[in-house]
């Protein structure tokens, strides 16, 4: 399976109605639709924030962590009506003494499972993982790198772009975890402070 190795750049939002994660390289970036407590959840672990109990990102990462059990990466392996698909890769050791003998020891167990990507994204953030688009996704996915360069540079200058507010970008893409536009506030990654207002309880839904 050909793969293009992307990061997340930035988030849009969260607003109440969801949120947008810009991801991509040198090549193209595009953009991914997340819901409220998604984005709220990947705010949290890009600021390194740990709830004081478990949410269901580190519950599913605890019970990881108990079965022995390793993320090696996540693939946003297709579109599907309109919505992106994932693929978590696992990956188990299996050490000596286990059931099966000799053949077993050391071997590795390795597990794909879908998943939305909006979970594999804040996945591949705890365990410090790649995440990985087909080339067949790559293709489809509309380029939206002039775009976020303009708004930033609007951003930094504090004016707005020709003929319309920041508040009216809209992005046309053909594929999400959300219908919603994007909000106007674009937050980069490297520079999401502690100050974010997101709301922890995830659980409250």
């Amino acid at each position: 399976m050909d793969l293009e190795k992307v990061k997340i750049k930035r988030i849009i939002g969260p607003t109440p109605s969801g949120a947008a994660v810009l991801l991509g390289n040198d090549v193209k970036t595009f953009v991914v639709f997340v819901g409220f407590y998604e984005a709220a959840a990947l705010i949290r672990e890009i600021n390194q924030e740990v709830p004081a109990r478990p949410l269901t990102h580190e519950l599913i990462q605890n019970i990881f962590l108990g079965f022995d059990v390793g993320v090696k990466h996540v693939i946003i392996s297709s579109i599907l009506e309109n919505t992106f698909c994932a693929t978590l890769i696992l990956e188990q050791k299996v050490g000596e003494g286990g059931e099966g003998g000799d053949e077993w020891r050391d071997r590795r167990n390795e597990v794909r499972i879908d998943a939305r990507p909006s979970d594999c994204f804040v996945l591949a953030l705890k365990n410090k993982v790649d995440v990985f688009v087909t080339k067949e996704v790559f293709e489809q996915v509309q380029d939206v790198s002039k775009m976020t360069d303009e708004v930033e540079g609007s951003l930094a200058a504090g004016a707005q772009m020709e003929g319309h507010s920041l508040g009216d970008i809209e992005f046309d893409l053909g594929s999400s975890e959300g219908e919603d536009d994007p909000s106007e506030n674009f937050l980069d990654v490297d520079d999401i402070g502690e100050g974010e207002d997101v709301d922890d309880d995830e659980e409250s839904r």
